[in-house]
């Protein structure tokens, strides 16, 4: 059935919900179009007045998924790093990138990183968006740091950039494996645990307080 927010949708972007809410619990090959257009509450032929294929119900995800900017980022999210220049702010201020809600942008992840491994058009979208994009905010963060006086001058921002790539393949090797924390999100003892240490390391070694040893 559908939430009260979708119940609100024009027609596309029910389907589209429904069906990143489908594919991420039953994946995307295991969904069927009269399953989904059922959740919808439209006939399979209504359906298809949307969507040519289920093919392309994914690609819009993934187009859609791809408009979001780091504009609001830039912005609302440095000004908060700058008050909180820790470890938990910067993963608060990563969550400011999820303007359409936090919940359904992690299922929409993990729709795209589930099918990775089978469809050359989602694994180049990784490539080509998902990491690049990632990488280019982690290492704007580190630059607004060192602006900041937080972090020493001489800070790489490309080893912190690689480490943090470095941790979410893990972290999302782990759960596509069954192994350890496999929920679709990033709570508790994830992705979240290992980011906050791992920047809790950068203060610690490049804070601008700790002066390089002789």
């Amino acid at each position: 059935m559908l939430d009260d927010d979708s119940e609100k949708m024009p027609t596309k972007q029910k389907i589209l919900h429904s069906a990143v809410n489908l594919f991420a619990l039953k994946g995307y090959t295991e969904t069927t179009i009269r399953e989904l257009a059922a959740v919808v509450g439209i006939k399979e032929a209504s359906l298809y007045n949307h969507f040519p294929s289920k093919n392309s119900i994914l690609e819009q995800i993934l187009e859609d998924f791809s408009k979001i900017t780091y504009d609001f980022f830039v912005q609302d999210g440095l000004n908060a790093l700058k008050e909180n220049p820790s470890a938990d702010g910067i993963l608060t201020c990563m969550r400011l990138i999820f303007n359409e809600g936090e919940e359904q942008y992690l299922k929409e992840l993990y729709v795209i990183f589930q099918e990775q491994h089978r469809n050359p058009m989602v694994r180049k979208f990784v490539s080509e968006r998902i990491i690049l994009g990632t990488e280019q905010v982690i290492r704007t963060i580190i630059i607004a740091l060192k602006e900041f006086g937080v972090l020493r001058p001489d800070t790489d921002p490309d080893f912190w950039v690689k480490m943090h790539s470095s941790l979410v393949y893990t972290f999302a090797s782990r759960s596509l494996l069954g192994i350890g924390d496999s929920s679709p999100d990033f709570s508790g003892m994830g992705l979240t645990e290992m980011l906050r240490n791992m920047y809790n390391m950068m203060f610690q070694t490049c804070g601008a307080r700790n002066e390089p040893k002789n």
